[in-house]
């Protein structure tokens, strides 16, 4: 009875409180009534449960490269006029009239892809050219130029990132001829592509 008493009488007095605080602001000032706001604001703000927050960060890097661009020096290659049932002399890349400039990052390796091209004739007939590609990173050397192979990787002389050319000529051949080939005009197109 006692211990029931005794919860009754706690129960009783938290009841009261807001009466007591009301009463309180009823007695005091304004600016006192606000002032004892503000304190038991601040006293039940203890009350709230404290956080735990952590965080880490990492360091984000980039590299800008120059953009690449190929251009070529004329739209077409000629071979000449070919004889059935011989095999006519190859074009030489150290004398080809077709030279591609590359502008890249000299920074960076690029990868050089191409492919035999199937020229097209009249009756369905058609002729295999196998391109014989050399590369250099001077125009003026031409005639002395390093042999390229379809998926080659080149490293670019430059440095610092600056856009740097590098030279490509093509050469190539159309083998033997059948004696039975179909005269006519013969037409193809060869793609020379670069990657970084």
């Amino acid at each position: 009875m006692k211990s029931l008493h005794m919860t009754k009488g706690l129960r009783g007095r938290a009841l009261e409180l807001p009466a007591r605080i009301a009463d309180l602001f009823r007695k005091r000032g304004t600016i006192n009534s606000l002032l004892l706001a503000a304190a038991i604001v601040l006293a039940t703000a203890g009350l709230s449960y404290a956080q735990s927050s952590q965080s880490t960060g990492v360091t984000l890097n980039a590299s800008v490269i120059q953009g690449m661009t190929l251009t070529v020096s004329n739209s077409s290659l000629n071979l000449g006029s070919l004889v059935a049932g011989t095999t006519p002399a190859a074009l030489s890349a150290a004398t080809s009239p077709i030279q591609f400039t590359l502008t890249a990052n000299g920074t960076s390796p690029v990868t050089v892809t191409f492919a035999s091209v199937t020229m097209s004739g009249p009756s369905k007939s058609s002729l295999n050219f196998t391109p014989a590609v050399t590369g250099d990173a001077s125009s003026a050397n031409q005639a002395t130029a390093a042999t390229v192979t379809s998926g080659q990787t080149i490293t670019l002389g430059g440095t610092n990132f600056s856009a740097t050319n590098y030279y490509f000529w093509l050469g190539g051949n159309v083998g033997t001829l059948p004696a039975n080939q179909t005269p006519g005009n013969y037409t193809g197109t060869f793609t020379l592509t670069v990657t970084y």
